[in-house]
């Protein structure tokens, strides 16, 4: 069976469209689904990201760099759609690039991470009028929006994604939200998932594995397997990143819970 294909979109930098992609393909890897990540951004940060993981890492995501690819990098993914089970890719902020036009074209799903505030709200009409538009050449195609860096307990946060919920009727809201997490930052450095981290990061785990059910739910993923304890879940870490599993991964920049 062709691999599913999940785009992350947005024409706004700053949506944790990147740390959204890696997240998942970190979550993919664990659940034994053979996953790509594609870099289509020309900044390179979900390529860097994961190179930071240390040789011989057992939870090593896959990741290839396409940015140069442009307009035809529709046709480069459907080279490997035979290989995997899942194919993510991190697109440009920019509606303007031909890459997300042309993903869009033959995605599965297409999430639109948008950070609840007005300005971000409102910079990502163009790119949900143009997956409108595209799903009349690609009627299988879902678009989902997700609240992201969201900043908890505060008014702004709770209006802008009341807002969410009834922006688009093509692109309705997911439950899970992605907080403004340390632990999402500090993945980074250990070229992984918050799941490096372990008991430390167990909420943001939660999170991003709720995620993970309800695009399973819209694309025919399989479900998360039976539940590891948090220390399994952190197992094989690799000397090189280690001692950032000493910090308390755990913190928000916002007190979320």
């Amino acid at each position: 069976m062709p691999a599913k294909i999940i785009i992350l979109a947005n024409q706004k930098g700053g949506a944790a469209k990147t740390t959204t992609a890696v997240h998942l393909a970190g979550t993919c890897v664990r659940q034994k689904i053979k996953t790509l990540l594609i870099d289509a951004d020309k900044q390179g940060t979900a390529t860097t990201w994961v190179s930071q993981a240390p040789e011989g890492y057992p939870h090593k995501i896959r990741v290839m760099g396409l940015a140069n690819a442009q307009g035809k990098i529709g046709q480069e993914v459907k080279q490997y759609v035979d290989d995997y089970d899942l194919i993510i890719v991190d697109c440009p902020p920019s509606v303007e690039s031909p890459i997300p036009q042309a993903m869009l074209a033959i995605a599965d799903l297409a999430i639109v991470p948008i950070v609840p505030k007005p300005g971000d709200l409102w910079a990502s009409t163009d790119l949900l009028e143009l997956a409108e538009r595209t799903a009349a050449i690609n009627p299988g195609l879902n678009v989902r929006l997700l609240g992201s860096n969201v900043v908890a307990n505060t008014a702004m946060s709770k209006n802008c994604l009341e807002q969410m919920e009834t922006m688009r009727e093509s692109a309705p809201l997911f439950k899970t939200r992605m907080h403004q997490r340390t632990a999402y930052v500090e993945a980074m450095l250990a070229g992984d998932s918050v799941h490096y981290f372990g008991a430390s990061a167990r909420t943001a785990i939660k999170e991003i594995e709720s995620l993970y059910g309800e695009i399973a739910d819209i694309i025919g993923l399989p479900k998360i397997k039976a539940k590891r304890t948090a220390a399994k879940a952190a197992s094989g870490k690799g000397g090189a990143v280690i001692d950032l599993a000493k910090n308390k991964a755990e913190r928000t920049t916002a007190k979320a819970a």
